[in-house]
């Protein structure tokens, strides 16, 4: 059991790390996305570039997955969020 322990100990900072990193990565790619569709002007839904990228970065793979379903996913109409 104390192997476990010593193990377990020594992996949570890499793995803590290793999410920290993947985080940012999936962040700034949802930004420089989320940038993409907002020159195209083929639509950014709700929120600017850098919210989209903020909730990435906050909600891990849910915010990513959120991202996809709303801008990427055939849940999305093919006609572009009308503007005000």
């Amino acid at each position: 059991m104390k192997d476990i322990a010593e193990f377990t100990g020594a992996i949570a900072p890499i793995a803590a790390i290793a999410v920290l990193i993947l985080n940012i990565v999936m962040a700034l790619a949802v930004n420089r996305d989320a940038k993409h569709l907002v020159a195209a002007r083929s639509g950014l839904f709700l929120l600017s570039p850098f919210v989209w990228g903020l909730i990435a970065f906050v909600f891990s793979l849910a915010g990513f997955a959120l991202y996809w379903a709303v801008h990427h996913s055939s849940l999305r109409s093919a006609a572009p969020p009308q503007t005000r």
